[in-house]
């Protein structure tokens, strides 16, 4: 150990007694100014150290986002007593983005909560557990969710008494038979733990559908107008049958048409109302080419 080396550490160990209560203040007055600077660092980075206890449980999510922009992504103050159920998941699941449609699905042993986004769909079902471990029956019961729906594509798993409603994201590739790894390991889904909300919003931007902005044509938005559709698909028929080299009644049954398409519009506006009565097209028919004749 080096002279300039004596000097710092004999007034860093000097200083911890310091802090511990058994001496006073060290002076760096004697310090070169190379070496009153480092042991100025050293002491101030010490004593912004004190007091940390490093056995102190973690804090809760709620506290590292309060204040930031990802404060409105917990669901309320992070205190759910009890066991969450549906509702609950429901209510966190809508607040995380006003385009999707959340809605309780009652189906099945316990009920999920279909989330869908544009053409993506999702489902969450809770597990009465602190975290969402994916047991034999748990994987069980998401594979039975992806064969029941072939729209879904992730499946949500929650854990009902965690107060954070902890939640793994899981795809239809995490269940079932997977092929191995190379050095035979099992696949083992690599979406993190986080809070539900959280979670779907980690959901929507990486698996949601992005469709570019578009505009219904008003003019197909309007009612059809059946008589004049019907008129003009009934004349340009008749033209080209009456336009073919037939002879006798057929001949002639297609030139007195010409120029009556408006019976057959008719026939179709009359059908197609409300309430219609069924008619015998047969009929209808034999009744208009009479009329032409």
């Amino acid at each position: 150990m080096t002279k300039h080396e004596d000097a710092v550490d004999a007034v860093i160990e000097a200083f911890l007694d310091y802090l511990e209560g058994a001496g006073i203040r060290p002076t760096v007055d004697h310090l070169t100014e190379e070496d009153r600077k480092r042991a100025e660092t050293l002491m101030q980075a010490m004593e912004a150290g004190r007091g940390i206890d490093p056995h102190a449980s973690r804090p809760p999510v709620e506290a590292l986002l309060a204040g930031t922009r990802l404060t409105g992504l917990l669901a309320g103050d992070g205190a759910l007593p009890g066991v969450a159920d549906l509702a609950t998941v429901r209510d966190v699941l809508a607040d995380v983005d006003n385009r999707a449609q959340v809605a309780i699905d009652p189906a099945g042993a316990q009920g999920t909560v279909a989330y869908c986004y544009l053409d993506f769909r999702a489902r969450f079902m809770l597990v009465d557990s602190e975290t969402p471990a994916i047991t034999g029956g748990t994987e069980a019961m998401v594979a039975a969710l992806f064969d029941q729906d072939g729209d879904v594509a992730r499946v949500g798993v929650v854990a009902a008494r965690a107060t954070e409603l902890v939640t793994v994201m899981l795809s239809a590739d995490d269940v079932g038979s997977t092929v191995t790894t190379p050095r035979g390991e099992p696949h083992v889904p690599s979406e993190p733990l986080l809070p539900l909300a959280l979670a779907a919003r980690r959901m929507i931007e990486q698996c949601a559908p992005e469709w570019q902005p578009f505009d219904f044509d008003s003019a197909l938005l309007r009612q059809p107008d059946v008589h004049a559709i019907a008129a003009e698909t009934a004349a340009r028929v008749i033209g080209r049958e009456a336009a073919r080299s037939y002879r006798g009644d057929k001949a002639r049954a297609y030139r007195a048409l010409a120029g009556r398409e408006n019976l057959f519009a008719d026939l179709a506006a009359r059908v197609s109302a409300r309430g219609a009565q069924a008619v015998d097209y047969g009929e209808e028919t034999d009744r208009i080419a009479r009329t032409a004749a």
